[in-house]
């Protein structure tokens, strides 16, 4: 059998109504503690506008609780720095994040960068001098509020270095949660766009990280488990929000793809979309989604058997050709919640195919299934730009 590996969060709690164990977490994590100090890290807008808000403030009204906001847009060095600096001064015992992906990849930084002061800029993956974490920071407690990224399950930030225009991770084991709420619930009110966006980054995970080089066993295992209900959930939701039970596919589905990428990596897709994301102002998920069809394409050749796989419990997509299938329906998704197939309309100039195609260099595209040519990549680049 293949050797593998596996890290997860320590403590996972999945279904509706499981923010309902917030208070318990925080106790556990704070044994010892006769009032512990919690930093609450959430959206600039989320938490405010919740109908959950008021139950999710009850949950907490037993700590001292810090509230730091994050800003819209994905975390910056800046940003998370500042975040950083202000929970530095609250001392917190532990950080409860309760947002998408952005809020809790700010909060594995800054429960790293409390325990180690400094700026989250030298812990970056793929700069001249780049540390590794040194150890275990504050603990914290993921409660996502998007069924998109999987961050509440992975090892790393992914945050955006201004100067250089480019976005790396900050990579350890020791920025895993502590304990993960995943609440199907949190995510109703989420609007269309975002839960097509959120809803294919997930999807784009599941694919890219079964089609992996670094993929294994137990991984391949999990994915096929979620894809079939992720493609439900991103078929249904976008003419039935409100419907809790493909949220908890959805949910689930993106749990899973985070476990998946955090122990078998991902591939192009990600790769171009980080390279794109870190030099212009283009949704992650949607970068994803757009530069999927064209991954696909360029790897048809080695993994026609194993989407093959993927699509046989699916009985929307077509088998005889599922390279061809899956990459029809992922543009026809997109069309479902009033995305664009290409990034066209973002102000990226055509000239910047080949410094992008160069960016595109990483852990991501390090892991797809086969090496893609700088020319290979430039051409799919100018073609989605």
């Amino acid at each position: 059998m293949i050797p593998f590996s596996l890290e997860m969060p320590r403590a996972i709690h999945f279904g509706t109504g499981a923010r309902s164990r917030l208070p318990e977490a925080v106790r556990e994590l704070a044994a010892g503690e006769p009032r512990p100090r919690v930093l609450l890290l959430t959206g600039a807008r989320w938490l405010d506008r919740s109908p959950w808000s008021p139950s999710l403030a009850q949950a907490l009204s037993g700590f001292t609780v810090q509230s730091v906001h994050c800003r819209p847009g994905e975390p910056t060095v800046s940003t998370v720095d500042q975040a950083a600096r202000a929970a530095a001064d609250f001392r917190p015992d532990l950080v409860v994040a309760i947002g998408g992906g952005s809020v809790l990849d700010t909060a594995k930084a800054v429960s790293a960068l409390v325990r180690f002061p400094g700026s989250a800029e030298r812990f970056l993956e793929g700069f001249a001098g780049s540390q590794s974490v040194p150890g275990p920071g504050v603990p914290w407690i993921a409660v996502p509020t998007t069924s998109g990224t999987g961050a509440e399950a992975t090892r790393n930030a992914v945050i955006k270095a201004e100067a250089a225009g480019v976005k790396r991770s900050m990579r350890s084991r020791h920025l895993l949660a502590h304990t993960v709420l995943v609440d199907p619930e949190l995510t109703v009110s989420l609007p269309p766009k975002v839960t097509g966006t959120s809803g294919l980054d997930a999807l784009t995970q599941l694919v890219e990280s079964y089609v992996s080089r670094a993929s294994t066993p137990p991984v391949r295992s999990l994915v096929r488990g979620a894809f079939a209900g992720m493609w439900e959930a991103l078929q249904g939701l976008a003419s039935a929000p409100a419907d809790i039970a493909l949220r908890e596919k959805a949910s689930y589905g993106s749990f899973i793809s985070g476990v998946a990428l955090a122990n078998a990596g991902l591939g192009a897709a990600h790769g171009f979309a980080a390279a794109v994301g870190g030099a212009y102002d283009v949704p992650h998920g949607l970068a994803c989604a757009v530069f999927l069809p064209h991954v696909l394409e360029a790897n048809r050749d080695v993994i026609r058997r194993d989407i093959a796989e993927l699509l046989a419990a699916c009985p929307a997509l077509d088998a005889a050709d599922p390279v061809e299938s899956l990459g029809a329906g992922v543009r026809r998704l997109l069309g479902a919640y009033g995305l664009p197939a290409d990034l066209k309309r973002f102000g990226i100039p055509s000239g910047a195919a080949a410094e992008l195609a160069e960016k595109s260099s990483g852990s991501s595209m390090r892991g797809n299934p086969r090496e893609l040519s700088p020319d290979e990549r430039a051409a799919i680049l100018a073609q989605v730009i």
